[in-house]
């Protein structure tokens, strides 16, 4: 058996994981027919996966549940279940967050000399100035007394590929324990000790190309990042779309809304629209032209949530002398 791909899912009726998580899955299968996918829940959302819910079961090939104490938040499950994947699900797999839309086959390999691998965060390097200025990054560095410095370079959790091997069994253990440790000091995301224990470890993590990671919404809200980030955006396999919006700001795209996924729910079916949308993520973004060119230098698309108005209005032009 060859690479899996592996999803997380801790949702209650309420929230909105289950919708992305599902729309994410679907895209996979879309553009890999063939690929096996398993998916690891907690006790909590195994009762409630019924009916549309249950839906999910139908398009993955292994599923497997984890109980926690009653006590456990939904959050700190999730995270438990990523930190300690690699002891929960045999064989090597693709790790993708439910936030996320799969735009291509998934059909490379990572090559033998690869255990561990992930794409930097915001597809920055080293020194990047956002997290160095970033207060609350400084504040969490502080009260767990981490050895990783905000200059060094830093990786993002959403996709991570993990092998069958000793060395990715010792990354996530470190990870696990060190997640845990986090958590009681308030902390419940779990980026600080993933590279924390790649630290630790002396640096095992390979960088996978952006590619299989493009974190999109990087782009519109540092504009600076669109030089780097719309090339990987042109030859993406999957799109990283963080969640469901941001209060207040015109979100670019239907996967950056969370109306898009309260619809779903509502409805409790995945219609043809969404799946569209969904299996051809890449051309839904607003003002994006059919075709992305990776050798134009600056998209005017990517304007479009930090200044509305002006994206109108270039717009309006370009219409106006066509």
């Amino acid at each position: 058996m060859g690479t899996k791909f592996l999803y997380i899912l801790v949702s209650q009726g309420k929230d909105i994981f289950y919708e992305q998580t599902l729309v994410s899955v679907i895209s996979l299968r879309y553009h890999n027919p063939d690929a096996f996918i398993s998916l690891l829940v907690d006790d909590g959302t195994d009762k409630n996966l019924v009916n549309f819910r249950g839906q999910i079961k139908d398009l993955v090939n292994e599923y497997k549940v984890v109980e926690y104490p009653k006590e456990t938040s939904n959050k700190v499950r999730s995270r438990l279940l990523k930190t300690n994947m690699r002891n929960l699900i045999d064989g090597d797999f693709l790790y993708i967050d439910g936030d996320t839309a799969i735009v291509d086959k998934l059909d490379e390999t990572f090559g033998e000399e690869c255990d561990v691998g992930a794409v930097s965060d915001l597809h920055a390097r080293e020194n990047d100035k956002y997290r160095m200025k970033h207060k609350g990054f400084r504040e969490n560095i502080s009260k767990t007394g981490f050895t990783i410095a905000l200059e060094d370079f830093y990786y993002n959790s959403g996709v991570i590929f993990m092998k069958n091997s000793a060395v990715a069994k010792a990354f996530c253990d470190k990870w696990h324990e060190l997640y845990k440790f986090c958590t009681e000091k308030g902390i419940t995301t779990d980026q600080l000790s993933f590279n924390e224990a790649n630290r630790l470890l002396g640096f095992p993590m390979k960088e996978l190309d952006g590619a299989w990671n493009c974190q999109v919404r990087e782009a519109y809200n540092h504009l600076y990042r669109v030089k780097t980030i719309y090339p990987i955006l042109c030859h993406a396999r999957i799109v990283h779309f963080f969640g469901s919006g941001i209060d207040g700001r015109k979100e670019p795209h239907p996967l950056m809304h969370k109306r898009f996924f309260e619809r779903i729910k509502a409805e409790q079916c995945i219609s043809e629209e969404v799946k569209d949308i969904a299996c051809n993520a890449r051309h839904y973004f607003v003002g994006a032209p059919e075709v992305l060119n990776p050798e134009e230098k600056f998209p005017k698309f990517f304007i479009y949530r930090q200044m509305p108005s002006v994206f109108k209005a270039i717009s309006f032009f370009k219409k106006l002398f066509k």
